[in-house]
Formats: structure tokens, C-alpha cells, sequence
């Protein structure tokens, strides 16, 4: 975050969400991005997500649990785009507007930020359209283990860009297979998320799928399993806390992990 204007921005926003309500700026101030807010799921919108199959039974938590984070966004095409949506967890929600605001203030262009209900809860449907999603009541690829999507703990940056990569004996499988030209990474190129894994840290999605030995999955970024479910436990204000102090703990780690010259988020990703 930059500037005086910025933090008294973001102090509003946390003032908000303690009082319960949803941020607000003055035209004056902020008329670019009036559309970033955070508020409770509504009815219709919590009946769309279970018609939708992206709540479905078994789910680590409610629509109670949820918010919807609004924001605006820089597309690939240069222009400021104004309906990003993403659910996410209570606990999270303000750490996750924060990283958006940042995004596009570092210019960061973003694909699309539409709710999964739009794709059915359908994955591979919404990496095809290169769409940035978060909450959405699925199992991991291949298993039977819930994912971290379901706590709505994780999120899945322009995965085209960042796509997903398993090498096996029968050779590299890609997804979404438009991903192919991203899967090596060092020809660094327009958001691709190895520019912005810091940033997820910073603000406690210090877990991102880059760094994974095997199943690399460079679109997802989230929060330790053990931790998403303490937080689906705890009721909304000690799950808030709880993860304010993840966030300090993995800010400390990444100041020191920056002081011995390591790569501070990869340090930072068991904080």
C-alpha cells in the first residue's frame, strides 16, 4: 500500500466490517472504485449458489459464514473493469478486498472475477474462461479430500496464465490445456502469479501452489488446512482474530525471511 490516502482507506474499511457494515467512499476520494465492498450473502444469492451446485451438502460452512467481495479490476486489455466478485470466508474477506485493491493498483491485469455459480460450480468450465475464483464446495482433484475452495480459504488467480501442471510418465498434463504456453515460467510475462506471491502472503494467503513438489498449481494461493478449519469453528469474531494473528505471524516470518535473503513467501508458507 502506498501513500497516506491509501491507509485511511483501508482504516475505513476495517472500522466497517467491525461495525458490521459495508465500506463506503466518497465520490470525491476514491470515484474509480465506489463498486469495492464487502457484504453478508443474501438470500437469492445463497439459493442461486446451492441451485448452482457450488454449496452442496457436506460443506465446512454456511452462507452465514460468507461474504461477498465486490471489486474492480485492470483487464489484459488496459481497461479498469468494475465487476469482480468473489465469496469467500468472513474471517478473510477484508485481507482478500485488500490484495484486489493492490492488484490493481500495481496495474495486474486479471482475466475475469465471476462467482462460480456462473460455471455451475464447474472447474474446468471456469479455468477455460480464465476466470479468478474462490469459494466453490468441490472435492481435490483426484481425491477425496475436500478443498480448500469449499472453506472459501483459497483463491485461483488467471489460470491460464497459472495453470495447473502434473508431470507423469505419460508426459506433462496442463489444465486448462490454453495453459500449455505458461507452463514454463521463466519467460515472466502479464499475470502470471510469481509477481504477486508476496502479496498473498502479506495478507495471509501464504500457501500458493507454485511451490508444490508434484501437482504444481500455479493459479491457487490459500491458507493451511489446519487453519481454515479453526477458523470454520470459531464463531465470526474469534475466527477474524485468529486469523489477524496468522497474518501478523506470517509478516513477521516474511521481515525475517527477507533479512537472510530468502525467498520470504516460500520461508513463510508453514506460518
Amino acid at each position: 500500500m502506498r501513500g497516506s490516502r491509501r491507509s485511511t482507506w483501508l482504516t475505513r474499511i476495517a472500522l466497517s466490517l467491525m461495525l458490521g457494515s459495508t465500506p463506503l467512499l466518497a465520490q470525491s476520494e476514491k470515484p474509480s472504485i465506489a463498486r469495492d465492498s464487502i457484504a453478508p450473502i443474501s438470500d437469492a444469492l445463497c439459493r442461486d449458489m446451492r441451485s448452482t451446485k457450488v454449496l452442496n451438502p457436506g460443506a465446512p460452512v454456511g452462507c452465514e459464514r460468507l461474504r461477498l467481495v465486490r471489486f474492480s479490476y485492470v483487464g489484459f486489455d488496459g481497461a479498469s473493469h468494475d465487476d469482480g466478485e468473489l465469496v469467500v470466508l468472513d474471517a478473510v474477506a477484508d485481507h482478500v478486498l485488500a490484495i484486489f485493491v493492490a492488484l490493481r493498483d500495481r496495474r495486474f491485469p486479471i482475466a475475469s472475477a465471476r462467482l462460480m455459480n456462473h460455471y455451475t460450480g464447474n472447474d474446468d468450465a471456469s479455468m477455460a474462461r480464465n476466470n479468478t475464483s474462490a469459494f466453490n464446495v468441490r472435492r481435490v482433484e483426484g481425491t477425496n479430500s475436500i478443498s480448500l475452495h469449499a472453506y472459501g480459504v483459497a483463491i485461483d488467480l488467471n489460470p491460464i496464465q497459472n495453470p495447473y501442471v502434473e508431470r507423469g510418465a505419460r508426459g506433462i498434463e496442463v489444465s486448462p490445456p490454453a495453459g500449455s504456453g505458461y507452463v514454463s515460467r521463466q519467460n515472466r510475462r502479464p499475470g502470471m502469479a510469481e509477481a504477486v506471491v508476496d502479496l498473498f502472503a502479506h495478507h495471509g494467503f501464504a500457501q500458493w501452489g507454485g511451490y508444490w513438489p508434484r501437482g504444481i498449481d500455479y493459479q491457487h494461493f490459500q491458507v493451511g488446512r489446519r487453519l481454515a478449519g479453526q477458523l470454520a469453528k470459531l464463531p465470526y469474531p474469534q475466527a477474524r482474530a485468529a486469523f489477524e494473528q496468522h497474518v501478523e505471524r506470517v509478516r513477521a516470518c516474511l521481515a525475517t525471511a527477507r533479512q537472510k535473503g530468502e525467498r520470504s513467501a516460500r520461508a513463510c508458507a508453514g506460518s
